[in-house]
C-alpha cells in the first residue's frame, strides 16, 4: 500500500477523542447530523447515475466556495472512486462515514470509475464529516468530545446556513426538510452520543435504563450505529422523531437524556467502589496485565480489555496511563484502521499479532 491520505489520517487521532471534553469519563462523543436534499433532483436511491453526478459536481463547488469565503476547513475530498473496500472500512471505523454509505461504495465497485456519484468532504480534525449521496443528496455531521451539544450545533448551523445560501434544498412549508427516509423529514436534524456504561453493564441495571429510554421515543444501538453490536460497554443513542420539533426541542430532549444517563452511570460506578471494590479492582488488573502481555489479541477482546482499563482509570485504580492514551488505542485497534496505520494489508492471525504488539508498545510508553 502506498502513502496517502488514508495514511496521513491514521497517523492523528480525532479531535473529538481528546478527554478534556466535559463528562467525557462517561460521553465519549455528541453528533449532530443533518439530512438535505437538492431541490429538483430525485433522491439518490431513485437517482440516474449522471444525476447523481450532478448533484456531486453542485455540492462539489458550492463546499469550494465555502473555503474560500469562510473560516471553515473542510479540506479532504475522497470521491468514491478513490478508496478501496479497506480504506472504506477504515472511514467506517472513524465514524466518518455511515454503514449505508460503506454499502453504497461496495455496489460501486466495477462501475464506471470516471462518472463520480458519491464522495466524502472532511475537516482536519475529524469533526466535520460531509457525505454527497448517501440515502440523502447530504448528510453532513459535526462531532465534538464529552457531553457538548451547543459548540457542535453552532457548527453544524453555520455550516448548514453557508450550503442552504449556495444550493436550494427541498422543503415543505408544511412537512420541512425532504428526505428519503420519513423519520428524517422535519429538521432532518439526528441528534446523538456515544457513551461508555460499564457501571450499569456490571450492575445489571442497563436494560431498565436503555428501555427507559426507548420508551421515551428515544433509539439505542451499537458502536457504528444502526444494526451493529454493543461492544465494550460502548453504547449509542439517538432522537427518533425529527417531525413537529424544533432543533432546540431536540437538543434539549438529548441534553435532558443524556444528563439522567450520567446520573445514572455515576450512581452505579459508586456502587462498584462501595460494594464491589476488590471485585473490580481484579478485574481492572486482569485486564492491563493482559494487554501488557498479550502476543496475539483480536479486535472484540482488545476492546473489551480496554473497556474494562478505562473503566479503572476514571475509579482511579490505573494512574499511570491517561483516558487519552486509551481512546487513541480504541481507535488504532481496529481491522481496518491498523492495516493503514501500517500501511500493511494483514491476513486475521497478522492483525492479531501487530494489534497485541501496539497495544503493548503504547502502554509500555505511556507508563514512562
Amino acid at each position: 500500500m502506498k502513502t496517502d491520505i488514508f495514511t496521513m489520517i491514521s497517523k492523528t487521532i480525532p479531535n473529538w477523542l481528546h478527554a478534556d471534553a466535559p463528562a467525557s469519563d462517561i460521553i465519549i462523543s455528541s453528533r449532530l447530523r443533518y439530512a438535505r436534499n437538492i431541490a429538483g433532483y430525485r433522491f439518490p436511491a431513485w437517482a440516474s447515475d449522471e444525476e447523481l453526478s450532478e448533484v456531486f459536481e453542485m455540492i462539489q463547488l458550492a463546499l469550494e466556495y465555502i473555503q474560500q469565503s469562510t473560516t471553515t476547513e473542510i479540506v479532504k475530498l475522497i470521491k468514491i472512486t478513490d478508496f478501496t473496500e479497506l480504506q472504506g472500512e477504515f472511514l467506517l471505523e472513524r465514524h466518518l462515514i455511515s454503514p449505508d454509505f460503506f454499502k453504497i461504495f461496495k455496489s460501486r465497485i466495477g462501475k464506471d470509475k470516471h462518472l463520480t456519484t458519491s464522495g466524502i468532504f472532511i475537516s482536519n480534525d475529524e469533526t466535520i464529516s460531509i457525505m454527497v449521496n448517501e440515502e440523502d443528496h447530504l448528510r453532513f455531521q459535526v462531532i465534538c468530545g464529552g457531553f457538548d451539544f451547543d459548540s457542535g450545533f453552532s457548527k453544524l448551523n453555520l455550516l448548514d446556513d453557508i450550503l442552504d445560501s449556495t444550493l436550494r434544498f427541498a422543503f415543505s412549508p408544511q412537512y420541512g426538510y425532504l428526505t428519503a427516509c420519513p423519520t428524517n423529514v422535519g429538521t432532518g436534524l439526528r441528534v446523538s452520543i456515544m457513551a461508555h456504561l460499564p457501571g450499569l453493564v456490571l450492575t445489571k441495571e442497563i436494560n431498565q435504563v436503555l428501555n427507559s429510554i426507548w420508551q421515551l421515543n428515544y433509539l439505542t444501538r451499537g458502536l457504528y450505529g444502526e444494526g451493529t453490536d454493543t461492544k465494550g460497554y460502548f453504547f449509542q443513542i439517538s432522537n427518533s422523531i425529527t417531525l413537529g420539533q424544533s432543533e432546540q426541542e431536540i437538543i434539549q430532549g438529548m441534553k435532558n437524556i443524556t444528563t439522567q444517563l450520567i446520573n445514572h452511570e455515576q450512581r452505579s460506578r459508586d456502587f462498584l467502589l462501595k460494594n464491589m471494590k476488590t471485585e473490580i479492582e481484579d478485574k481492572v488488573y486482569r485486564a492491563y496485565a493482559i494487554l501488557n502481555s498479550a502476543r496475539l489479541l483480536n479486535s472484540d477482546e482488545a476492546l473489551n480489555l480496554l473497556a474494562t482499563v478505562r473503566l479503572g482509570i476514571v475509579l482511579q485504580i490505573i494512574s499511570n496511563v491517561s483516558l487519552e492514551t486509551i481512546n487513541k488505542v480504541m481507535i488504532l485497534l481496529k481491522p481496518a484502521n491498523l492495516q493503514v496505520f501500517y500501511n500493511q494489508v494483514m491476513n486475521p492471525y497478522e492483525r492479531d499479532e501487530k494489534r497485541a504488539a501496539l497495544i503493548r508498545t503504547i502502554l509500555q510508553t505511556s507508563e514512562n
